[in-house]
């Protein structure tokens, strides 16, 4: 007797390039993946960066903690840094490349659009 995995049904997106994100179709997704995110079918979707498939979960309800990636956009083009954390009333913040560390006032982070922080990556969906 096979046993099937529950799965849903969730939204897809392709990053074209830094300006412009197209929408896919709907991908289907172990629920185990998402059950632990509230309203996941409304808090939780793929992109596609160019041959990787990311599992994004938004900002709010989830909330960055340390050591986090986190998908954002500013002045128009997307990005990607990884949270890792607060000191005094500053931000730790490192590239998406892991090259560069930045501490920024928590004002910078509150203007930046947070999409959300990447739950899972791999590379077919």
């Amino acid at each position: 007797m096979e046993r099937k995995i529950p799965t849903i049904f969730l939204k897809a997106y392709e990053l074209v390039d830094e300006n412009t994100m197209d929408k896919l179709p709907d991908v289907e997704t172990p629920l185990m993946l998402v059950e632990a995110v509230e309203d996941f079918k409304e808090n939780v979707f793929w992109v596609k960066i160019r041959n990787l498939w990311t599992l994004i979960g938004k900002i709010p309800p989830l909330k960055p903690s340390e050591n986090d990636i986190v998908l954002f956009r500013e002045k128009g083009q997307w990005g990607l840094f990884k949270y890792l954390g607060e000191e005094d009333d500053r931000v730790l913040l490192r590239d998406g490349k892991d090259e560069r560390t930045t501490r920024v006032p928590r004002e910078v982070l509150e203007s930046l659009e947070l999409f959300g922080k990447v739950l899972r990556v791999q590379e077919r969906v």
